[in-house]
């Protein structure tokens, strides 16, 4: 609380604190709006509290990169997820019959990496070679805050906010001195969801699961 009051006090003269973390003004931090207009055109947009880009649906710019609204996903995680490789949300390569290897590929709509036969090509496609690097490369980096929140993820939450379970799978209040990574077990369940092995487990409205989920 105490970081957010300091943010208040020197955002107008820096011009630095927006949303979960002060990034230098970052547009990935600015809340999308859907424009006037009626050429309704798909889009993406960038969500700081759980660290994803998400379907936005908004009236077709003239000019993209100077708001929180994307053409692409891949745009929207180039620009706001950095980190993220561009190769974890790359198709993997179709099969070529006997040309194919064991391989990993990653899929992003459930956060898992799963064995597969397919062509080893160049180093942009979504192909590893074995779970544990395509598990290392994307998984612990795509899901970053559901399995590995950092203390600096908890600087503009009140308290230590909600994390992600791994052993019950399920949202859970963070204890004292371990943040959770979001600010509340709704938005935990958001974009930890896929993880979940039993969906029936969660709440409808908080299935954000599908290939393309709406905000």
């Amino acid at each position: 609380m105490y970081k957010e009051i300091l943010c208040t006090l020197i955002a107008a003269a820096l011009g630095l604190c927006s949303g979960q973390n002060p990034k230098d003004g970052n547009v990935c931090l600015e809340t999308p709006k859907l424009g006037q207009g009626f050429n309704i055109v798909k889009g993406w947009s960038y969500d700081p509290d759980l660290d994803k880009c998400y379907v936005f649906d908004h009236v077709r710019r003239s000019d993209y990169g100077v708001e929180n609204i994307f053409l692409s996903e891949s745009s929207c995680n180039q620009r706001c997820r950095p980190p993220v490789p561009a190769k974890c949300y790359a198709k993997p390569p179709s099969s070529k019959g006997t040309l194919d290897l064991p391989v990993s590929t990653y899929d992003p709509s459930t956060g898992t990496c799963l064995d597969i036969r397919a062509p080893v090509g160049d180093q942009g496609e979504n192909v590893f070679s074995s779970n544990a690097s395509c598990t290392r490369e994307c998984r612990g980096v795509d899901l970053r805050l559901c399995l590995n929140a950092t203390e600096a993820d908890c600087d503009y939450i009140d308290g230590w906010g909600y994390g992600y379970d791994s052993e019950d799978q399920t949202c859970k209040e963070a204890a004292d001195g371990f943040c959770g990574g979001f600010r509340s077990g709704e938005d935990c369940l958001k974009r930890c969801g896929p993880l979940v092995d039993n969906k029936c487990r969660l709440p409808i409205q908080d299935m954000l699961t599908c290939d393309e989920p709406q905000k």
